[in-house]
């Protein structure tokens, strides 16, 4: 992967060849989305523009053979997060952007893939089927309404996931190439501020009144996931552990996957009142 970044940074020819490139390969369109977030934090928006555009002419041909918009929404809010990231020197702050690129996605989805809408409204009446030996019928009836906008907003957070994935990638090719170590530092202490939790909370609310915004809640959850791996390796490197301990954390993924997601947004949303890694920091 380095050696993408380092082919990358040799000029814009070579950025947009290698964007282009991994655009065009299937379900590699994220390296293509941190190549532009590198270009961008490292030259600016009016120099990381040509890139971008350059990036996006795959996701044309991919929407006119298979109505994807993926390559569009993944490349775009990676670029507009890494220039928020560029202006602000702040982490927290393009992460927290990232909600409206899932909002984005839930909104274009429907509207511009209707492969997707049909797949999507195919799975939420097979889910309700399947329902339908364990529930019981009234059960059933209220909670159908709210399937589908859930697995919506849960393929939107997905897109979401990575283009964060994204950004980071950038923002760790920019430190290794121009700043050893700087990202290491920067997301050991990512921390979303208290408004965001106060935010996800009202979602919450909100997304449990109407079937309509129960797409939103997978998408506000997101950068909290984001948060609770940042406080995992932040305590482990504060606490000197071995490696081992970040190897195990995310063989755990393979297994207990839906457990580990949720456990690590309530661990970002006590370490919004608690702060972990300030405590740890002040008793060594």
């Amino acid at each position: 992967m380095g050696a993408i970044a380092r082919f990358s940074m040799q000029g814009p020819r070579q950025a947009a060849l290698m964007a282009v490139l991994f655009a065009a390969l299937p379900l590699m369109y994220w390296v293509s989305a941190a190549i532009v977030a590198l270009v961008v934090l490292r030259q600016g928006f009016n120099q990381g523009f040509n890139i971008l555009l350059a990036a996006l002419l795959p996701g044309v041909a991919w929407y006119a053979v298979q109505q994807d918009i993926t390559i569009f929404v993944v490349v775009l809010g990676s670029a507009v997060m890494a220039s928020v990231l560029r202006v602000s020197a702040s982490l927290p702050k393009a992460i927290s952007i990232s909600v409206f690129v899932g909002l984005i996605a839930v909104w274009l989805l429907p509207e511009l893939s209707p492969q997707w809408y049909e797949v999507l409204e195919k799975g939420s009446q097979e889910y309700s089927v399947a329902l339908q030996d364990s529930m019981d019928p009234q059960m059933i009836q209220q909670l159908e309404p709210w399937l589908f906008p859930i697995l919506l907003g849960v393929v939107a957070s997905m897109l979401q996931l990575f283009t964060v994935g994204a950004l980071l990638l950038g923002r760790h090719w920019q430190a290794k190439l121009f700043n050893p170590g700087g990202f290491k530092e920067e997301f050991h202490n990512l921390r979303l501020p208290y408004w965001y939790g106060l935010i996800a909370v009202v979602m919450f609310l909100i997304s449990g009144s109407d079937p309509i915004f129960g797409s939103w809640m997978p998408i506000v959850l997101v950068p909290m996931f984001i948060m609770g791996i940042s406080v995992v390796h932040g305590v482990i490197a504060m606490g000197q552990l071995s490696k081992q301990w970040l190897m195990g954390f995310y063989i755990s993924f393979l297994f207990f996957l839906p457990y580990m997601y949720a456990l690590l947004i309530l661990v970002a949303l006590v370490d919004m009142l608690v702060d972990f890694r300030k405590r740890i920091s002040i008793k060594d």
